[in-house]
């Protein structure tokens, strides 16, 4: 994503984008006091002073997925974590503030601070005394002159006097509160904005991502659009230029024989973009929600769509015709992996392993998988093998041949995310383990130049004629190279270092994260 700067006439001034100008991770919230904080996901606190960027980075790194920053009227700032609790910063050193928590949004004052917490609920710091308000999980505060109002999945809770006084928009998921006087304004993941108590002002659709105050007016800050609120009416301030894709959290990728590409969302479906990248199809409803993998039939005339509620499948022409279901036959019906299997298809599922065919079969535990969680599915002619959370079985046809696990063979890392045919061996990415190669011998391999603790995400591992991609959960896009036989984490243009699906097309290799998708010629990606 990207930070961009406009001129008080609403034009356009400048921007900095993730993975370029800026670290690669999304950005999660603004906070401006002399200077302008932004919170990371992934990379800490940015900190600009209007001419170039400062870095503050929390160590460990669990403490670097910043969920917001507060400045304070002493010079200090106080730093929300998702890991480490509350941090403070004092212009040259980092301090633990408030430990044992997960924060998610501050409000407040030195002297009268409020907290809101994914674990804890509402927490309220005054004269120095922690006071455990509890409550749901926390999205955002507001906080002025006694009084705190904190957004929920359910509903705003209204805090004074330290207690909780009431609950207010009883059933709206709030996630973004600003307080001007004895008017409350609220942001919302579906209701648009509201005005609180009166909602005389209020927008019923869509989503509104920050709403804050400057001067006399009130900024509703949607995905695609900054809205000021004046005198009673809402106006366009600034409008981004048009986004083709449905949504940012990417989750499979896949590209038919048309030029068509095929993006599957981790919770908002699917798109199918045309070969001339000017228009899309969006797909998304009971089915076709969280979509795990896209795979070809091996005619290219179908896909097979795998997601959380189905094995939905596709025409050439980009059309649903049938979901396949555990009532149809499925191990189970939240589909993890599908790989052609001649005429048919081998789906890979939480608990076991799919054929599907004319009459479809399943194989578990029971017949010799190592586990029948399945991540991964791969299949090279009568070989077929299956990751799994507790290893990799390997298959003669419907057969389990061997099971590899860290106790009886090389195998690091027992839970397996993702398989590759490379060359004449097998690799795999494991959740901990980077990636490892089984040789024809039947012996696991490791890379002196695999970084430590690498999490291979969920079938993000790809094989071209040039190189080995694997997408991690932290250390962005890993390239092995196989020239200079090394790895290596590629990270520039990168929007988040999130890398959870890969694609190879016409040259082009394309780069899905959990915050967007980049794409350029294989050969930048080797660099």
């Amino acid at each position: 994503n990207t930070l961009a700067r406009y001129r008080e006439d609403g034009s356009f001034d400048k921007q900095w984008r993730a993975g370029f100008e800026l670290p690669a991770a999304p950005l999660q919230s603004l906070a401006a006091e002399e200077k302008l904080w932004v919170a990371t996901e992934g990379e800490g606190v940015l900190v600009f002073d209007g001419e170039r960027f400062e870095q503050i980075l929390p160590s460990p790194a669990n403490a670097r997925k910043i969920r917001a920053v507060l400045p304070l009227a002493s010079g200090a700032v106080l730093i929300a974590t998702g890991g480490m609790g509350v941090l403070r910063f004092d212009g040259s050193v980092l301090r633990p503030f408030l430990e044992g928590v997960q924060a998610t949004a501050l409000a407040g004052v030195e002297d009268d601070l409020w907290i809101g917490t994914r674990d804890a609920g509402t927490l309220h710091i005054r004269a120095g005394q922690t006071e455990r308000l509890g409550g749901e999980p926390v999205y955002a505060i507001a906080a002025a002159a006694g009084v705190a109002y904190a957004a929920t999945a359910t509903g705003i809770a209204r805090y004074e006097g330290g207690k909780l006084e009431r609950i207010l928009a009883s059933g709206v998921f709030a996630r973004s509160l600003y307080l001007r006087g004895e008017e409350l304004y609220a942001g919302t993941l579906n209701d648009g904005w509201l005005r609180i108590p009166s909602r005389a002002a209020r927008e019923d659709s869509g989503e509104v991502r920050r709403i804050f105050g400057s001067g006399e007016d009130i900024y509703i800050v949607r995905p695609d659009s900054v809205g000021v609120l004046r005198d009673g009416k809402t106006l366009r301030a600034v409008e981004r230029e048009s986004a083709l894709l449905t949504h940012a959290n990417i989750s499979a990728l896949h590209a038919d024989p048309a030029g068509r590409l095929w993006i599957g969302y981790f919770d908002r479906g699917l798109d199918i973009v045309e070969a001339n990248r000017e228009r899309k199809t969006h797909i998304e409803d009971d089915r076709v929600f969280c979509v795990n993998q896209i795979t070809a039939s091996q005619d290219g005339q179908r896909v097979a769509v795998a997601t959380a509620n189905g094995l939905v499948m596709f025409d050439a022409a980009g059309v649903p015709r049938q979901t396949i279901t555990k009532s149809e036959g499925l191990a189970a019906s939240h589909v993890t992996a599908v790989v052609p299997n001649g005429s048919g298809w081998i789906a890979g599922t939480p608990a076991g392993i799919t054929f599907l065919d004319a009459s479809p079969r399943s194989i578990y535990a029971f017949h010799g998988l190592v586990n029948n969680h399945v991540y991964a599915v791969a299949r090279l002619g009568e070989e077929v093998l299956a990751g799994t959370l507790g290893g990799v079985s390997q298959l003669n046809g419907e057969q389990v041949k061997r099971g590899y696990t860290s106790a009886n063979s090389g195998l690091k890392t027992n839970w397996t995310t993702a398989l590759a045919r490379v060359g004449s061996e097998w690799w795999a990415g494991t959740y901990g383990g980077g990636v490892q190669r089984l040789s024809t011998a039947g012996e696991w391999h490791t890379f002196e130049t695999m970084p430590a603790n690498v999490v291979v995400n969920p079938n993000a591992l790809l094989a071209t004629a040039g190189a080995v991609y694997a997408g991690t959960l932290q250390h962005g896009l890993l390239v092995w190279d196989s020239t200079s036989r090394t790895w290596r984490s590629h990270r520039r243009g990168l929007p988040s270092a999130n890398v959870t699906a890969i694609l190879y097309h016409d040259n082009r290799l394309f780069v899905g994260t959990d915050n967007g998708l980049v794409t350029a010629p294989e050969s930048q990606f080797q660099q």
